[in-house]
């Protein structure tokens, strides 16, 4: 879990790294590594905005080669811890606005930077390098006639009187 305590915070700006594990922020491990979390937090005296910018390594899948390859991502998110008497039913919607209890001494950002993560991901995944390889096209023998369905056989003359 991705935690900040926030009582002994005082009212002002406060930043705060972090290097969760992957299994920390509910991600396969295998997949990300190397998280790191840079929470700017404006602390005032019933709300906390938290500003935060997640940065890992993802493992990914190249879309063309289907070969392994590791890429740097990056992305941001900002919440907004108020009272309970801010936080309106409407506001159910935005899940960027969160209840701060007087109680409470920490705030859980788990899932922000999980979410964030996962968001950062690139919708098309090319290796460096893949958009240069030649991709095959045509497979089996390329010598060999192909056999036809005989059903087929007079659209095929069709074809070959087009040609003439």
């Amino acid at each position: 879990m991705v935690r900040i305590e926030i009582a002994p915070l005082k009212a002002g700006l406060h930043e705060i790294v972090l290097q969760p594990s992957a299994e920390a922020v509910e991600l396969d491990p295998e997949a990300f590594k190397d998280i790191q979390v840079t929470a700017r937090l404006d602390v005032h005296r019933e709300r906390i905005l938290v500003m935060l910018q997640a940065r890992a390594t993802a493992t990914l899948e190249c879309d063309r080669t289907l070969v392994l390859f590791d890429q740097p991502i990056e992305g941001s998110y900002s919440l907004l811890f108020v009272p309970p008497d801010f936080v309106r039913e409407s506001d159910d919607e935005f899940e960027e606005v969160r209840e701060l209890l007087p109680s409470d001494q920490e705030i859980d950002l788990t899932d922000a930077v999980r979410d964030t993560l996962l968001l950062a991901l690139p919708v098309r995944r090319v290796a460096p390098g893949a958009e240069d390889e030649d991709l095959p096209t045509r497979f089996g023998d390329e010598g060999e006639e192909e056999s036809i369905d005989p059903r087929w056989e007079a659209l095929r003359k069709l074809k070959a009187e087009d040609k003439n």
